[in-house]
């Protein structure tokens, strides 16, 4: 997950790169920050998009094949020549003498992907070393000050942190398609689902196919990957809001062996229209104090619980799974969303009994040291051939299984 958020304001976008039909693939972004600083970052997946241009977003900022050096005393700030020509002809023009520089403390170490997490001020970005500098980075601390000197700076995200709640197609993006750790259409459901618009085709097709379960609940399966799209529609045929679905918890597995201590903090509307809940999301803290946002689909949690101690059960759609070299036990927190930064060992991997299931996919259940939580394996990891014992890191969105 990309821990690197700064707010600003994207001023313009600058097509690339251009494919046979038209489509823009590579940008080149013009953003403000809040102090005023304006400067430009190459965008090579095409995060902002037009209707992003004037709004003030979440920007996720790499500098990349970073020349990097240790400050003597504090410093935080970008540093760059740049200035938006009044012209608008004048402003297709960039030039790389231009290109920002920044100085700010670290204040995360991600030793994995070789990234100084720094604060420049008024936000952080990710800092990964040039190939020169590699070995020296080491060196660095927590805590230290730097300047990041020429580097390629790229916009890795754009997001919507600050409003996630609502209903229709825009809290779909929002919540399950443009999000940090991931589109949850594509973990979900595959190759198929890379963009928005063949996104929006399938939710259409789930809107007009599905099978109703419930009031106001349809699933719909996808028949490529077997997964179920969880559709929400009022009364008045609106379509709320859709997501995949994650399972619940596998056969033959005792919750009593997946609960999870914690404190219910808060509880909040995601989904919602007319006055009327569809999902919500709830905050929880956990034994050693961290808190994290967990996504109720069905509405488990109730008012009445918030400020009480009970147990959980979680389970997680990954939109990142790889085996870690570090034997780590902990979790990162989106402030957010629900999503979580899992690190931990698997203690348990439960195969389907059904052979054509278990060629989708299996159940690990991974302990992060102060809980477990139930990651769905699919098919696309299993060359990392994991087994009891593993350590592994899990990007995703955490959904509430159960509650006590």
């Amino acid at each position: 997950m990309f821990w690197a958020r700064v707010r600003g304001k994207i001023l313009k976008n600058i097509p690339g790169l251009l494919g046979e039909r038209g489509e823009v693939y590579e940008l080149t972004v013009i953003v403000e920050l809040q102090d005023g600083t304006r400067f430009y970052l190459d965008d090579n997946k095409g995060n902002s998009r037009d209707e992003t241009v004037g709004t003030i977003k979440t920007l996720g900022i790499l500098a990349d094949l970073a020349n990097v050096e240790k400050l003597s005393s504090p410093k935080k700030g970008v540093e760059t020549t740049y200035r938006l020509p009044e012209d608008p002809a004048e402003q297709e023009h960039i030039y790389a003498r231009d290109e920002a520089g920044f100085t700010g403390e670290i204040v995360d170490i991600d030793e994995k992907r070789h990234l100084l997490y720094t604060d420049i001020g008024m936000g952080t970005i990710g800092v990964a070393l040039c190939w020169q500098e590699r070995d020296s980075f080491p060196d660095y601390r927590i805590g230290d000050y730097i300047r990041v000197g020429m580097s390629r700076n790229g916009l890795v995200g754009v997001w919507d942190l600050d409003d996630t709640g609502g209903s229709g197609w825009v809290h779909i993006v929002a919540n399950h398609v443009n999000t940090p750790s991931g589109n949850q259409f594509y973990s979900a459901f595959g190759l198929d689902y890379v963009y928005r618009e063949e996104v929006k085709d399938l939710v259409m097709v789930g809107a007009r196919d599905g099978v109703e379960v419930g009031k106001h609940r349809y699933r719909y399966v996808e028949p490529t990957s077997g997964r179920t799209l969880r559709i929400l529609i009022a009364d008045n045929g609106y379509l709320v809001t859709a997501h995949p679905e994650t399972h619940g918890v596998p056969t033959g597995m005792l919750k009593e062996n997946l609960r999870t201590p914690v404190r219910i903090v808060s509880v909040r509307p995601d989904a919602e229209y007319q006055g009327l809940v569809y999902t919500q999301v709830v905050r929880v803290e956990f034994s050693d104090g961290t808190r994290a946002s967990v996504f109720d689909n069905d509405l488990l949690c109730t008012p009445a619980m918030v400020g009480r101690d009970g147990t959980v059960v979680l389970r997680m759609l990954a939109d990142m799974l790889e085996k870690s070299t570090i034997a780590e036990q902990r979790i990162y927190a989106e402030p957010s969303m629900p999503l979580l930064e899992v690190n931990g060992r698997i203690d348990a991997i439960i195969i389907p009994d059904d052979p054509g299931d278990a060629e989708r996919g299996y159940d690990a259940v991974v302990d992060f040291g102060v809980g477990t939580v139930i990651i769905e394996v699919d098919k696309r990891y299993f060359r990392l051939q994991l087994k009891e014992g593993d350590y592994v890191r899990v990007d995703g969105r955490v959904d509430l299984k159960g509650i006590e």
